[in-house]
């Protein structure tokens, strides 16, 4: 068989085939895809209440003296209660197989915005602590190596904190190898895609009014009560190294 005759063949064989699979091809079902589980065996906040299994998580502590009255922290947590249960009213809207694709979009906008207000709170109320924890070692020489000094971090967080009108973090970006400062001025307006993050501060209003009456105080406050074996624990559950 020439050349010519058998490329003519194998065209006519890789037609029929293709011709096949595409009779053969099942319809694209207008079906939601199913419900995500959410095993509490999975995840990097596995066995922990909350964002991870779809729950509400409680309260770390009820109140941080010195810091955050019952009060304050009581009215926080029902905002976060709030924002999980917006979480599950636009998961349950997914699930009705809207098909405009305006409400569409307008609701996986509003799925990602409510899940990240949601796990970014729970890191915040897990990442307080009621009295000063020591820097632990293995935090110390890794701030030192990604930051600068405790100080020169410190300082720089609390810039970011000010600047931001939600969220301030630091974060650890697993694709650098490197811990970053960031400022989130809403729940999708800063995010650091792929980042992990190890210390996060609310600064919305309703994260320490009334129990303050300016910003800077109350992020001066916080920067005293960070849990550092918390931020540790995180650290060491993304760490590649």
């Amino acid at each position: 068989m020439n050349g010519l005759l058998r490329r003519r063949l194998l065209k006519t064989i890789g037609l029929t085939i293709a011709g096949l699979s595409l009779q053969s091809a099942p319809a694209r079902s207008s079906e939601p895809p199913p419900r995500e589980s959410g095993l509490a065996s999975e995840g990097l906040l596995a066995g922990q209440p909350g964002f991870q299994p779809r729950t509400l998580a409680p309260l770390p502590y009820e109140e941080l003296p010195g810091f955050l009255s019952r009060a304050q922290l009581a009215n926080h947590h029902a905002e976060y209660a709030r924002m999980v249960e917006q979480m599950h009213a636009t998961e349950r809207a997914l699930l009705g197989g809207e098909r405009d694709a305006a409400v569409y979009a307008d609701l996986r906008r509003k799925q990602v915005a409510a899940a990240n207000d949601v796990l970014l709170h729970e890191l915040y109320f897990r990442n307080l602590a009621p009295k000063k924890v020591a820097v632990l070692g293995y935090v110390e020489r890794n701030m030192r190596e990604h930051m600068g000094s405790l100080a020169a971090w410190a300082a720089d967080f609390a810039v970011c904190a000010q600047a931001a009108r939600a969220w301030a973090a630091l974060v650890y970006d697993p694709y650098d190898d490197r811990w970053h400062n960031t400022v989130m001025d809403s729940d999708l307006d800063g995010v650091w895609i792929g980042a992990n993050p190890l210390v996060v501060c609310d600064v919305s209003d309703h994260a320490y009014r009334p129990d303050y009456r300016n910003r800077q105080e109350y992020v001066e406050k916080f920067l005293e009560h960070i849990d550092w074996e918390q931020v540790a624990a995180r650290y060491r559950r993304v760490d590649r190294m």
